[in-house]
């Protein structure tokens, strides 16, 4: 959850003389243990949207001269939470106006006392330090541990529930905000008839298959064991220490947090602006590989009339929910293609996770296609998932009627069917200003994609990370303690002839002496696009 921030906030940086003041409460669940304003040196202090630990910093408290008792007092604060304020002076106000900062927690290896200064020079982590072994996280009490699909009473696990059982029974959080998540035509970003959708597909939300876990893993292995199952997940503890999951935002239809007229302004010198390009990691053609299905059954013999494929299959009497069906077309498809096997009843071909038939020519004849079976709200259906193995492509390009980088260029140069294009006319990072520049995803959490649908998913999302998401800037201004990332700005850069949205990346904090931030932006693109598949 983010500061909502007001004009009130931004004035006070405008403010001729700006005026920072720093205090931490060191606190024992709700209860005031210890405390410091005014005699502390605060060095790094950082946020990263790429990370799940979001907010560190490392500061040096200058004790008093006679403090004894030191190495005791340093103990008393591990397992403790530090909560980080910083106050801005207001001149019309005539006092210090405080913004929360983050909860932090002491990480191992990085607290030393300096007796010549009297001072102690200690490094933080945020809360989700607890859940990935830097300050705790594992799990005991069973070699191995899994988390089920599906309940003893037939129920299914979902999402959310999973994911909160998990933050508070394993992590021991009581505050957090879990978003409901899922399938990507299933969250309310990615579709506008989302809540169609889930109607016709209720398990959209659960766990899609068994996860297992050895005895030692930690907290944020089960929690990525669950968020890694679709892309574009985030997780994250918030300024407020509540811990947050849900998507990242597009910030599509965000407004503009902070205009180009308030950046100019508070910019520390006017080379404070520096643009970097990853080349290496630059790829504008992303390739993703899912994982192999594994099978229930498979017929190479297949025939066809009209609109119906046939196939036999011994001591097969009735369709068992969720198989996993393969068979080698004799024929292309047409419309309103239909799948039967023995003398069972005709079974409808749709997309998966819609009711659309799929498109003649989907299937090619002499080619092995796999279908599942679903039975929805007592409607069946055999979803489309394509061939033996989830494969989709994306490309960047600056126009989809290019005569050379045309869909079919790239289904035959890769072998692969599911092509899309993202269409971004000024990008300089397409496939018309570097040629091909090929990524391939496969293996690790790509091994969970079990459909078409869902590589194609992380073939856009991986596409965008690894091409507009490179074009960066980054900014030195005033210290903004308000500012957070995956908020929208706008910003012309000096070589520029007008302003851009950008969405900032990660910030880092210089608090000693003259306090500054120094903010990475990447350039605005809309995360998801509407696209057809070749």
């Amino acid at each position: 959850m983010l500061y909502s921030i007001t004009e009130q906030d931004k004035n006070l940086i405008t403010q001729t003389y700006v005026e920072y003041k720093y205090r931490f409460t060191i606190m024992k669940k709700h209860q005031v243990m210890d405390s410091f304003e005014s005699v502390i040196s605060i060095g790094g202090y950082s946020i990263d949207a790429e990370s799940d630990v979001r907010r560190t910093l490392s500061l040096t408290i200058y004790l008093p001269p006679n403090e004894k008792n030191i190495e005791e007092r340093i103990n008393s604060w591990m397992g403790l939470d530090f909560v980080f304020e910083t106050g801005v002076y207001s001149i019309r106000d005539n006092d210090y106006i405080w913004y929360p900062c983050g909860t932090y927690l002491l990480t191992d290896g990085n607290t030393s006392y300096d007796a010549t200064n009297n001072s102690v020079s200690i490094s933080l982590g945020d809360s989700y330090v607890k859940f990935n072994g830097t300050r705790n996280g594992q799990i005991g009490g069973a070699p191995n541990i899994i988390i089920p699909a599906v309940n003893e009473d037939g129920t299914r696990n979902i999402l959310r529930d999973i994911l909160t059982t998990i933050v508070k029974q394993e992590g021991g959080i009581e505050d957090y905000v879990i978003d409901d998540i899922g399938e990507f035509y299933g969250m309310a970003a990615n579709n506008e008839d989302y809540e169609e959708y889930r109607k016709n597909n209720p398990e959209w939300n659960t766990l899609p298959y068994d996860l297992e876990f050895s005895v030692g893993c930690l907290v944020s292995d089960e929690i990525s064991g669950v968020t890694d199952l679709y892309p574009n997940i985030q997780k994250y503890f918030d300024v407020y220490n509540t811990f947050c999951c849900g998507m990242i935002p597009s910030c599509d239809n965000d407004p503009i947090t902070l205009s180009n007229d308030f950046l100019q302004k508070i910019l520390v010198a006017t080379n404070s602006e520096s643009t970097t390009y990853d080349i290496q990691n630059i790829k504008n053609v992303t390739e993703v590989f899912g994982m192999t299905y594994d099978i229930d059954r498979m017929s190479e013999i297949c025939t066809s009339s009209e609109n119906v494929y046939h196939i036999e299959l011994e001591d097969y009497e009735k369709y068992g929910a969720s198989d996993y069906i393969a068979f080698t077309a004799n024929s292309d498809n047409i419309e309103n293609m239909r799948f039967q096997i023995n003398e069972l009843d005709t079974i409808p071909i749709y997309y998966e996770y819609t009711t659309d038939p799929i498109s003649p020519g989907t299937i090619k004849a002499g080619e092995t296609h796999v279908l599942q079976y679903k039975n929805i709200d007592n409607v069946p259906r055999f979803n489309y998932l394509g061939q033996y193995q989830p494969h989709a492509i994306c490309v960047l390009t600056n126009d989809d009627d290019d005569p050379v980088y045309t869909k079919q260029y790239f289904e035959e140069k890769y072998n692969c069917k599911n092509i899309v294009f993202r269409v971004e006319p000024e990008s300089p990072f397409s496939v018309q200003k570097l040629g091909v520049v090929l990524d391939v995803k496969t293996g690790d959490v790509y091994d969970n994609i079990k459909s078409d649908s869902v590589a194609i998913e992380n073939a856009i999302y991986d596409n965008i990370k690894t091409s507009s998401w490179n074009d960066i800037v980054t900014i030195e201004t005033k210290f903004l303690p308000w500012a957070d990332v995956h908020i929208k700005v706008e910003y012309q850069k000096q070589q520029d002839s007008e302003p851009h949205q950008y969405i900032i990346k990660s910030i880092s904090h210089n608090l000693e002496g003259a306090a500054t931030s120094s903010i990475t932006m990447y350039r605005f693109h809309p995360l998801y696009y509407t696209y057809s598949v070749a």
